[in-house]
């Protein structure tokens, strides 16, 4: 299980802020000497960062008291500002969308890294909503790291009715939950073709990634996205080459 402060840390707060809140959770209140100390920090750091969690509404001052004494606002608090986030965030959504849309242009190359990137790549197709073809494809989505997301994920591409047309790697065969979660049709590479790369093609996209397995992906995954129309056209032909050879 992920330390508490690294969830308080994604949730917008410092390591140091993150480390007094949790302190004074556990002190109930506490000078800064004592959250200091227990927090191990120096005390000039945790008096900014005290400082800091007061202006985020999570510490608030007790009085009167002969030493400035300060205690945990109730956790509900970060809901709250998550919550206000969220609202933020859909206030400025279709405007932030307007200037993609505005600068997005008909060719571009870019690249994609890590599990944040195969988020966003996935994120991506579920946006252009068109078939997906793939070649050499090795079940990624199941990595344990990106299953609930990947779960998530299929439920929307059913919702679109996006499908798919996929050429698996030959070591994906004994994978029948995989298969079956994905649904037909498919077929597989022979085995001596298989690699350590896969290509999706998509609507006017082409995207080739490197660093998979069968149910697992590298830390530093690594996916090369294309958007060209032409390009995606002859990629669609030499896939429907190998489907229209390839055994069922």
């Amino acid at each position: 299980m992920r330390k508490y402060e690294d969830i308080l840390v994604d949730l917008g707060l410092s390591p140091n802020e993150a480390k007094i809140y949790k302190a004074l959770l556990d002190l109930k209140k506490g000078s800064i000497w004592n959250i200091s100390s227990y927090a191990n920090i120096h005390r000039r750091n945790t008096y900014d960062a005290i400082q800091r969690l007061i202006d985020k509404g999570l510490v608030f001052q007790v009085l009167p008291k002969k030493f400035l004494t300060y205690a945990p606002v109730h956790p509900d608090k970060l809901r709250e500002m998550v919550e206000e986030k969220t609202s933020e965030l859909e206030t400025a959504l279709p405007f932030l969308v307007k200037k993609f849309n505005t600068v997005n242009q008909p060719q571009s190359i870019y690249i994609y890294k890590g599990v944040a990137g195969l988020k966003n790549y996935i994120t991506l197709q579920l946006e252009v909503g068109k078939t997906i073809h793939g070649i050499g494809m090795k079940g990624t989505w199941f990595d344990p790291r990106i299953e609930k997301f990947a779960t998530k994920a299929n439920t929307l591409y059913r919702k679109k009715k996006i499908v798919s047309k996929m050429i698996y790697d030959w070591d994906l065969r004994e994978h029948k939950d995989v298969l079956n979660i994905i649904g037909k049709p498919y077929k597989f590479l022979p085995k001596k073709y298989s690699s350590g790369s896969s290509v999706a093609i998509f609507g006017d996209y082409v995207a080739v990634y490197s660093g998979v397995n069968t149910r697992k992906l590298d830390d530093e995954i690594t996916i090369f996205i294309m958007k060209y129309k032409t390009l995606a056209e002859d990629y669609l032909k030499w896939f429907e080459f190998m489907w229209d050879y390839l055994p069922n």
